[in-house]
Protein backbone atom coordinates (compact mmCIF):
# COMPACT_ATOMS: atom_id res chain seq x y z
CA UNK A 1 0.00 0.00 0.00
CA UNK A 2 1.29 3.87 -1.11
CA UNK A 3 1.77 5.78 1.79
CA UNK A 4 2.82 9.74 1.49
CA UNK A 5 3.79 12.33 4.09
CA UNK A 6 4.05 16.09 4.54
CA UNK A 7 7.10 17.27 3.67
CA UNK A 8 7.68 21.28 3.67
CA UNK A 9 8.67 23.53 0.83
CA UNK A 10 11.74 25.60 0.97
CA UNK A 11 9.71 28.41 -0.15
CA UNK A 12 5.54 28.78 -0.26
CA UNK A 13 4.25 30.42 -3.34
CA UNK A 14 3.45 34.05 -2.87
CA UNK A 15 0.94 34.04 -5.13
CA UNK A 16 -0.76 30.93 -4.07
CA UNK A 17 -0.47 31.95 -0.63
CA UNK A 18 -2.57 35.13 -1.41
CA UNK A 19 -4.66 32.89 -4.20
CA UNK A 20 -6.07 30.21 -1.62
CA UNK A 21 -8.64 32.11 -0.28
CA UNK A 22 -10.07 33.16 -3.35
CA UNK A 23 -10.30 29.42 -4.10
CA UNK A 24 -11.70 28.50 -0.59
CA UNK A 25 -14.89 30.65 -1.62
CA UNK A 26 -14.83 29.51 -4.83
CA UNK A 27 -14.93 25.69 -3.89
CA UNK A 28 -17.43 26.34 -0.91
CA UNK A 29 -19.38 27.89 -3.34
CA UNK A 30 -19.50 24.84 -5.56
CA UNK A 31 -19.24 21.95 -3.33
CA UNK A 32 -22.06 24.04 -0.91
CA UNK A 33 -24.10 23.81 -3.87
CA UNK A 34 -23.61 19.99 -5.06
CA UNK A 35 -24.27 18.91 -1.04
CA UNK A 36 -27.57 21.02 -0.68
CA UNK A 37 -28.89 19.75 -3.86
CA UNK A 38 -28.38 16.50 -2.80
CA UNK A 39 -29.88 16.63 0.55
CA UNK A 40 -33.15 18.16 -1.37
CA UNK A 41 -32.93 21.82 -1.67
CA UNK A 42 -32.20 24.22 -4.41
CA UNK A 43 -28.70 24.21 -3.77
CA UNK A 44 -27.83 26.71 -7.07
CA UNK A 45 -30.32 28.57 -5.59
CA UNK A 46 -28.63 28.75 -2.35
CA UNK A 47 -25.29 29.55 -3.65
CA UNK A 48 -26.80 32.79 -5.08
CA UNK A 49 -28.86 33.45 -2.37
CA UNK A 50 -25.98 33.65 0.40
CA UNK A 51 -23.46 34.88 -1.92
CA UNK A 52 -24.94 36.85 -4.97
CA UNK A 53 -27.73 38.59 -3.50
CA UNK A 54 -26.16 40.47 -0.93
CA UNK A 55 -24.14 41.97 -3.62
CA UNK A 56 -26.19 42.94 -6.29
CA UNK A 57 -29.35 43.50 -4.12
CA UNK A 58 -28.70 47.54 -3.12
CA UNK A 59 -31.33 47.71 -0.05
CA UNK A 60 -29.13 44.83 1.68
CA UNK A 61 -26.03 46.51 1.09
CA UNK A 62 -26.44 48.73 4.98
CA UNK A 63 -26.65 45.21 6.56
CA UNK A 64 -23.29 43.87 5.12
CA UNK A 65 -21.98 47.00 6.69
CA UNK A 66 -23.66 46.77 10.01
CA UNK A 67 -22.88 42.95 9.75
CA UNK A 68 -19.10 43.62 8.89
CA UNK A 69 -17.77 46.00 11.26
CA UNK A 70 -17.67 43.26 14.44
CA UNK A 71 -16.07 40.53 12.20
CA UNK A 72 -13.51 43.41 11.11
CA UNK A 73 -12.66 44.46 14.57
CA UNK A 74 -12.73 41.04 16.23
CA UNK A 75 -10.81 39.93 13.20
CA UNK A 76 -8.14 42.69 13.27
CA UNK A 77 -7.37 42.04 17.57
CA UNK A 78 -7.50 37.80 17.05
CA UNK A 79 -4.97 38.18 13.84
CA UNK A 80 -2.38 39.80 15.97
CA UNK A 81 -2.89 37.69 18.53
CA UNK A 82 -2.37 34.97 15.81
CA UNK A 83 0.44 36.13 14.72
CA UNK A 84 2.03 36.25 17.68
CA UNK A 85 1.20 32.33 17.80
CA UNK A 86 -1.40 32.96 20.86
CA UNK A 87 -4.66 31.33 20.20
CA UNK A 88 -7.17 32.92 21.53
CA UNK A 89 -10.55 31.03 20.78
CA UNK A 90 -12.75 33.21 23.38
CA UNK A 91 -13.81 35.93 20.87
CA UNK A 92 -17.15 35.63 21.49
CA UNK A 93 -17.00 35.69 25.32
CA UNK A 94 -14.53 38.92 25.47
CA UNK A 95 -17.34 40.43 23.04
CA UNK A 96 -19.92 39.44 25.44
CA UNK A 97 -18.19 41.22 28.63
CA UNK A 98 -17.30 44.49 26.39
CA UNK A 99 -20.86 44.86 25.99
CA UNK A 100 -22.10 43.85 29.54
CA UNK A 101 -19.44 46.44 30.34
CA UNK A 102 -20.57 48.89 28.26
CA UNK A 103 -24.16 48.30 29.19
CA UNK A 104 -23.18 48.95 32.89
CA UNK A 105 -22.67 52.56 32.09
CA UNK A 106 -25.12 53.01 30.08
CA UNK A 107 -27.46 51.80 32.90
CA UNK A 108 -25.70 53.45 35.37
CA UNK A 109 -25.80 57.23 33.32
CA UNK A 110 -29.37 56.71 32.03
CA UNK A 111 -31.25 60.52 32.30
CA UNK A 112 -27.61 61.72 33.79
CA UNK A 113 -25.72 60.97 30.56
CA UNK A 114 -23.93 63.63 27.76
CA UNK A 115 -21.51 63.96 24.95
CA UNK A 116 -18.95 61.84 27.62
CA UNK A 117 -21.42 58.48 27.59
CA UNK A 118 -20.37 56.76 24.17
CA UNK A 119 -16.74 57.38 24.61
CA UNK A 120 -17.29 56.25 28.35
CA UNK A 121 -18.54 52.84 26.89
CA UNK A 122 -15.94 52.49 24.50
CA UNK A 123 -13.49 52.53 27.05
CA UNK A 124 -15.28 50.04 29.44
CA UNK A 125 -16.13 47.85 26.48
CA UNK A 126 -12.32 47.82 25.58
CA UNK A 127 -12.08 47.30 29.40
CA UNK A 128 -14.71 44.57 29.86
CA UNK A 129 -12.99 42.41 26.93
CA UNK A 130 -8.92 42.88 27.91
CA UNK A 131 -10.12 42.20 31.54
CA UNK A 132 -11.70 38.71 30.27
CA UNK A 133 -8.38 38.43 27.81
CA UNK A 134 -6.36 38.50 31.00
CA UNK A 135 -7.72 35.50 32.57
CA UNK A 136 -6.10 33.15 29.80
CA UNK A 137 -2.82 35.07 29.98
CA UNK A 138 -2.39 34.84 33.50
CA UNK A 139 -2.93 31.01 33.21
CA UNK A 140 -1.03 30.41 30.61
CA UNK A 141 1.99 32.42 31.90
CA UNK A 142 1.77 31.85 35.67
CA UNK A 143 0.37 27.93 35.26
CA UNK A 144 1.10 27.02 31.89
CA UNK A 145 -2.65 26.37 31.37
CA UNK A 146 -3.45 25.88 27.55
CA UNK A 147 -5.01 29.15 26.57
CA UNK A 148 -7.04 27.82 23.77
CA UNK A 149 -9.44 25.92 26.45
CA UNK A 150 -9.34 28.42 29.07
CA UNK A 151 -10.87 31.09 26.59
CA UNK A 152 -13.47 28.88 24.98
CA UNK A 153 -14.78 27.81 28.12
CA UNK A 154 -14.87 31.58 29.70
CA UNK A 155 -17.13 31.94 26.72
CA UNK A 156 -19.72 30.05 28.04
CA UNK A 157 -19.27 31.37 31.24
CA UNK A 158 -20.16 35.19 30.30
CA UNK A 159 -23.06 33.69 28.65
CA UNK A 160 -24.74 32.47 31.80
CA UNK A 161 -23.64 35.87 33.32
CA UNK A 162 -26.24 37.59 30.37
CA UNK A 163 -28.79 35.11 31.31
CA UNK A 164 -28.05 36.31 35.17
CA UNK A 165 -28.36 40.11 34.70
CA UNK A 166 -30.78 40.56 32.30
CA UNK A 167 -33.52 38.07 34.47
CA UNK A 168 -32.61 39.75 37.65
CA UNK A 169 -30.74 43.13 38.55
CA UNK A 170 -31.01 44.35 34.82
CA UNK A 171 -34.25 43.20 34.09
CA UNK A 172 -36.62 46.58 32.71
CA UNK A 173 -39.53 46.63 35.29
CA UNK A 174 -41.57 47.95 32.28
CA UNK A 175 -40.43 45.38 29.76
CA UNK A 176 -43.43 43.28 30.30
CA UNK A 177 -41.88 40.11 31.85
CA UNK A 178 -38.61 40.24 28.54
CA UNK A 179 -35.90 39.13 29.73
CA UNK A 180 -33.92 42.32 28.79
CA UNK A 181 -32.52 45.52 30.50
CA UNK A 182 -34.08 48.72 29.27
CA UNK A 183 -34.19 50.68 25.92
CA UNK A 184 -30.65 52.85 26.52
CA UNK A 185 -30.97 56.81 26.45
CA UNK A 186 -30.24 58.57 23.25
CA UNK A 187 -26.71 60.00 24.49
CA UNK A 188 -25.82 55.74 24.34
CA UNK A 189 -26.83 55.10 21.40
CA UNK A 190 -24.39 55.03 18.31
CA UNK A 191 -25.77 57.94 15.52
CA UNK A 192 -26.31 56.69 12.30
CA UNK A 193 -24.10 58.45 9.75
CA UNK A 194 -26.75 58.05 6.77
CA UNK A 195 -29.98 59.62 7.79
CA UNK A 196 -32.31 56.63 7.02
CA UNK A 197 -30.42 53.97 7.09
CA UNK A 198 -29.27 51.16 9.86
CA UNK A 199 -25.44 51.82 9.17
CA UNK A 200 -23.96 53.61 12.48
CA UNK A 201 -20.81 54.89 13.63
CA UNK A 202 -19.41 51.48 14.50
CA UNK A 203 -19.15 50.93 10.52
CA UNK A 204 -16.19 53.21 9.44
CA UNK A 205 -14.69 53.05 13.14
CA UNK A 206 -14.13 49.18 12.33
CA UNK A 207 -12.28 49.90 9.25
CA UNK A 208 -10.39 52.81 11.02
CA UNK A 209 -9.35 50.11 13.64
CA UNK A 210 -7.93 48.10 10.91
CA UNK A 211 -5.80 50.43 9.27
CA UNK A 212 -4.61 51.56 12.63
CA UNK A 213 -3.58 47.96 13.45
CA UNK A 214 -2.19 47.46 9.55
CA UNK A 215 0.37 50.57 10.64
CA UNK A 216 1.34 49.01 14.11
CA UNK A 217 1.92 45.84 13.00
CA UNK A 218 4.20 47.05 9.72
CA UNK A 219 5.75 50.17 11.50
CA UNK A 220 6.32 49.55 14.85
CA UNK A 221 8.43 47.85 17.37
CA UNK A 222 4.89 46.33 18.94
CA UNK A 223 4.04 44.64 15.92
CA UNK A 224 7.76 43.36 15.03
CA UNK A 225 7.58 42.05 18.17
CA UNK A 226 4.33 39.83 17.70
CA UNK A 227 5.78 38.68 14.38
CA UNK A 228 9.01 37.31 15.69
CA UNK A 229 7.34 35.88 19.14
CA UNK A 230 5.02 34.12 16.91
CA UNK A 231 7.68 32.65 14.11
CA UNK A 232 10.74 32.18 16.09
CA UNK A 233 10.20 32.02 20.05
CA UNK A 234 13.63 30.97 20.54
CA UNK A 235 15.00 33.60 18.34
CA UNK A 236 13.17 36.27 19.81
CA UNK A 237 14.22 35.71 23.63
CA UNK A 238 17.73 36.38 21.99
CA UNK A 239 16.59 39.65 21.05
CA UNK A 240 15.15 40.48 24.12
CA UNK A 241 11.55 40.38 23.71
CA UNK A 242 9.48 38.32 26.16
CA UNK A 243 7.49 35.00 25.68
CA UNK A 244 5.00 36.06 28.02
CA UNK A 245 4.87 39.49 27.59
CA UNK A 246 3.68 38.94 24.38
CA UNK A 247 1.33 36.45 25.45
CA UNK A 248 -0.33 39.44 27.90
CA UNK A 249 -0.24 42.05 25.11
CA UNK A 250 -1.79 39.74 22.47
CA UNK A 251 -4.91 38.09 25.03
CA UNK A 252 -5.49 42.14 26.15
CA UNK A 253 -5.01 43.44 22.73
CA UNK A 254 -7.49 40.82 21.13
CA UNK A 255 -9.83 40.69 23.95
CA UNK A 256 -9.94 44.78 23.93
CA UNK A 257 -10.91 44.86 20.62
CA UNK A 258 -13.62 42.13 20.72
CA UNK A 259 -14.84 44.59 24.07
CA UNK A 260 -15.35 47.25 21.65
CA UNK A 261 -17.07 45.81 19.17
CA UNK A 262 -19.70 44.23 21.73
CA UNK A 263 -20.34 48.11 22.88
CA UNK A 264 -20.47 48.91 19.17
CA UNK A 265 -23.11 46.48 18.90
CA UNK A 266 -24.99 46.84 22.04
CA UNK A 267 -24.99 51.10 21.69
CA UNK A 268 -26.03 50.07 17.76
CA UNK A 269 -28.24 47.36 16.70
CA UNK A 270 -29.34 45.95 20.01
CA UNK A 271 -29.88 49.21 21.97
CA UNK A 272 -30.06 47.28 24.91
CA UNK A 273 -28.69 43.93 26.85
CA UNK A 274 -30.95 40.83 25.59
CA UNK A 275 -29.83 37.06 25.85
CA UNK A 276 -29.77 36.84 22.29
CA UNK A 277 -26.68 39.16 22.31
CA UNK A 278 -24.18 36.28 21.39
CA UNK A 279 -24.31 36.38 17.81
CA UNK A 280 -21.48 33.93 17.31
CA UNK A 281 -19.39 36.85 15.98
CA UNK A 282 -16.45 36.44 18.15
CA UNK A 283 -16.21 32.88 16.58
CA UNK A 284 -16.87 33.25 12.60
CA UNK A 285 -13.73 36.04 13.52
CA UNK A 286 -11.82 33.13 12.99
CA UNK A 287 -12.32 32.75 9.77
CA UNK A 288 -12.55 36.11 8.92
CA UNK A 289 -8.51 36.33 10.42
CA UNK A 290 -7.26 33.47 8.77
CA UNK A 291 -9.29 34.48 5.91
CA UNK A 292 -7.73 37.78 5.64
CA UNK A 293 -4.23 36.09 6.09
CA UNK A 294 -3.71 37.82 9.39
CA UNK A 295 -3.51 40.68 7.57
CA UNK A 296 -5.53 43.84 9.22
CA UNK A 297 -6.24 44.75 5.30
CA UNK A 298 -6.97 41.58 4.61
CA UNK A 299 -9.67 41.24 7.49
CA UNK A 300 -11.27 44.49 6.09
CA UNK A 301 -12.00 42.42 2.56
CA UNK A 302 -12.57 38.90 4.75
CA UNK A 303 -14.93 40.27 7.09
CA UNK A 304 -17.20 41.61 3.99
CA UNK A 305 -17.33 38.11 2.73
CA UNK A 306 -18.81 37.00 5.93
CA UNK A 307 -20.83 39.42 6.49
CA UNK A 308 -22.38 38.58 2.92
CA UNK A 309 -22.91 35.13 3.97
CA UNK A 310 -24.61 36.58 7.08
CA UNK A 311 -26.88 38.26 5.02
CA UNK A 312 -27.77 36.23 2.23
CA UNK A 313 -28.43 33.54 4.72
CA UNK A 314 -31.00 35.51 6.02
CA UNK A 315 -32.07 35.85 2.36
CA UNK A 316 -32.05 32.34 1.59
CA UNK A 317 -34.08 31.47 4.79
CA UNK A 318 -37.11 33.76 3.14
CA UNK A 319 -36.88 32.80 -0.53
CA UNK A 320 -35.87 29.24 -0.51
CA UNK A 321 -36.41 27.51 3.31
CA UNK A 322 -32.63 27.03 4.09
CA UNK A 323 -31.94 26.80 7.84
CA UNK A 324 -30.20 28.74 9.48
CA UNK A 325 -27.72 26.45 10.33
CA UNK A 326 -27.21 26.63 6.61
CA UNK A 327 -24.83 29.60 7.03
CA UNK A 328 -22.87 27.82 9.46
CA UNK A 329 -22.58 24.88 7.11
CA UNK A 330 -20.57 27.19 4.44
CA UNK A 331 -18.63 29.29 6.95
CA UNK A 332 -17.26 25.85 8.06
CA UNK A 333 -16.44 24.65 4.33
CA UNK A 334 -14.69 27.43 3.76
CA UNK A 335 -12.67 27.15 6.72
CA UNK A 336 -11.70 23.44 5.70
CA UNK A 337 -10.78 24.65 2.48
CA UNK A 338 -8.92 27.45 3.65
CA UNK A 339 -6.40 25.49 6.24
CA UNK A 340 -6.76 22.40 3.54
CA UNK A 341 -5.33 25.09 1.01
CA UNK A 342 -2.69 25.92 3.26
CA UNK A 343 -1.49 23.01 4.05
CA UNK A 344 -0.82 22.37 0.40
CA UNK A 345 0.37 25.62 0.29
CA UNK A 346 3.23 24.79 2.51
CA UNK A 347 3.88 21.54 2.36
CA UNK A 348 4.14 18.74 -0.62
CA UNK A 349 2.67 15.05 -0.52
CA UNK A 350 5.73 12.77 -0.64
CA UNK A 351 5.70 8.85 -1.17
CA UNK A 352 7.20 6.84 1.23
CA UNK A 353 9.25 3.94 -0.56
CA UNK A 354 8.71 0.96 2.33
CA UNK A 355 12.26 -0.20 2.84
CA UNK A 356 11.54 -3.56 1.61
CA UNK A 357 10.32 -2.01 -1.60
CA UNK A 358 13.62 0.36 -1.37
CA UNK A 359 16.00 -2.30 -0.97
CA UNK A 360 14.60 -4.73 -3.95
Amino acid sequence: MMQFRLEKRREPSRFMLYATPVAAVALTMIIGAVIFSVIGYDGIGAVREIFLTPLTNSFKWQDLGVKAAPLIIIGVGLSIAYRANVWNIGAEGQYIMGGLAATWVALASHGAGGWWTLPAMMLAGMAGGAAYGAIPALLKTRLNVNEILTSLMLTYASVQLIYYLVRAPWKDPMGMGFPQTRRFASEALLPNIFPGTIVHAGVPIAIIVALIAWFIMSRSVFGYQMRVVGAAPHAARYGGFSENKTIWLAMLVSGGLAGLAGMLEVAGPFQRMVPGFPTNYGFTAIIVAFLGRLNPLGVIFAGIVMAITFVGGEVAQTTIGLSNSATGVFQAMMLFFLLAGDILVRYRLKRVVPQTEAGA
